[in-house]
């Protein structure tokens, strides 16, 4: 079953709006920590005022210095509060209880001790902070050192005040939903400002699918969209690129369906006209006198048929189903020449092979370099005059293995070595041979698409001779066809 095909818009959200989610966050408690600050702050600073304020109003009622006492009025207007529960406490210098809560003064003691070891506890020059359980209850409290004078004279006290924390849960709850509303309504309005952002980006690759998915399979000119980003274009660009090479690679196609269907038409005609002056001749002797070139034209058919035949099997489609194996040029190429070697001796032609002084071991596939070797073979026996002489030569440089095939024929004009390895091209010169010894005109297709099969480069030269650069058209003989594989030395063989 075929794997369904992620959506680009939804991986884009998938990538955009965690991180768009973790920065909203990262942003909420950044917000809420500084907004908690600032409340505690607030929260500590009320209670030293009130520690200010209770310090204020102290009055002595007996002749001691312990007969000391807030003002019942004071402690009812700073005392109070709505929410919060609210204890206070004043001791002496010696910590002896002057008026207030025991229980605090009792939790101030120990925490006199502890404050400079306790995280909880904020200093101050005059005064300290810090949070303590008195029952079932949550305190802050302050702890300020005030001098106060009296009928005794001057004297030094410590006041606390403590406060449960309902009203700082309360306020901290306010700030919370105050910042998480809001940043959730940026969260989704970010959502669908995202979404219709990568909507509109991705508008241009709708187009050019939908310029694409119009078109006829035969439109293949190119895609023209205006305004497009850049980096559409270079898909664009690209899809015009495939469609250019789809152009060219159907005209070829077009070109060898038509000459092919020419190259078989001819030796058929051939063959049936033939036979048709056999069928029409009544004499035995006039039909055996026919009956050669009937076997003639259909042997042309039939060697047009399987280069044909090779040809498809060495197209670059064809790549990937190739096996290749180690093997050793010579053997191979030994092996062809003996085929071969009757049609060169009916025609008187001199074939000679020349192997290399070491293996020449290369990566290739058997069966299409046997059509290779046959090819380069076939066609200079072929364009060789009775009596000539055809070299298959075969040398192994460092990185090369070189191969060779030259004859002593009539050769190719300069003008014709660019077309040599167009299919169905035939050379027709002063020095061509014609009739019944010409080919189809796909040998060195063939070859040209072998070698590319095999990674090797392949040129040609004029024959007989050392250096093409001496070569003249009066001097011009023969020719020379020259391709190089890789070599791979010091393998075994499969």
């Amino acid at each position: 079953m075929q794997k369904k095909q992620a959506s680009l818009r939804k991986k884009l959200l998938s990538w955009l709006m965690p991180l768009l989610l973790l920065l909203i966050l990262i942003d909420s408690t950044l917000l809420f920590k500084l907004a908690i600050g600032k409340l505690e702050k607030e929260i500590d600073a009320d209670l030293f005022s009130s520690a200010q304020n209770v310090s204020q109003f102290l009055i002595n009622f007996g002749n001691a210095p312990k007969d000391i006492r807030l003002l019942e009025n004071a402690s009812h207007v700073f005392l109070k509060d709505e929410v919060d529960q609210i204890l206070y406490s004043i001791t002496d210098s010696q910590g002896l209880l002057l008026s207030g809560s025991q229980a605090l003064q009792a939790t101030t003691q120990v925490n006199n001790d502890a404050q400079h070891s306790n995280s909880k506890t904020v200093n101050k020059a005059d005064h300290y902070y810090f949070n303590t359980n008195i029952g079932n209850e949550h305190f802050r409290v302050v702890s300020a050192t005030f001098n106060i004078t009296n009928l005794q004279g001057a004297q030094t006290v410590t006041i606390q005040i403590a406060g449960t924390q309902k009203w700082r849960g309360i306020l901290s709850n306010t700030i919370l939903i105050g910042i998480v509303v809001p940043q959730l309504l940026l969260a989704l309005l970010s959502f669908f400002i995202i979404w219709y952002g990568i909507k509109k980006g991705l508008a241009p690759l709708d187009a050019l699918q939908d310029a694409v998915s119009k078109r006829s399979e035969h439109d293949l000119s190119p895609i023209e969209l205006p305004n497009i980003p850049q980096e559409v274009s270079l898909v664009a660009n690209s899809v015009n690129q495939l469609m250019t090479k789809l152009q060219h690679l159907i005209a070829a196609q077009n070109r060898f369906v038509a000459d092919a269907a020419h190259q078989l038409r001819t030796p058929l005609a051939g063959a049936q006209a033939q036979l048709e002056l056999a069928e029409q001749a009544g004499e035995p002797s006039a039909i055996k006198a026919l009956l050669p070139r009937a076997y003639l034209s259909l042997d042309k058919l039939l060697h047009t048929i399987n280069q044909l035949l090779a040809l498809a099997r060495s197209q670059p489609e064809a790549a990937a189903s190739v096996n290749m194996v180690l093997l050793d040029l010579n053997v191979l190429t030994k092996e062809i020449a003996l085929e071969i070697a009757p049609a060169a001796i009916k025609k008187q032609i001199d074939l000679g092979f020349e192997p290399s002084l070491v293996p020449a071991i290369i990566l290739g596939n058997v069966d299409r370099l046997n059509d290779l070797l046959n090819n380069l073979m076939d066609n200079a026996i072929r364009y060789t005059q009775a009596g000539g002489k055809v070299t298959v030569a075969l040398d192994v440089s460092e990185k090369q293995v070189n191969l060779s095939v030259e004859d002593d024929g009539p050769g190719v004009s300069d003008a014709e070595k660019d077309k040599i390895f167009d299919r169905f091209h035939r050379v027709i010169d002063n020095y061509q041979i014609v009739n019944e010894q010409t080919g189809s005109g796909l040998g060195l297709a063939i070859v040209k698409e072998i070698a590319s099969l095999h990674g090797a480069s392949i040129r040609i030269a004029d024959g007989n001779m050392e250096s093409e650069a001496t070569v003249t058209h009066a001097t011009r003989r023969g020719l020379k066809v020259m391709i190089s594989f890789k070599r791979l030395s010091n393998l075994k063989m499969a």
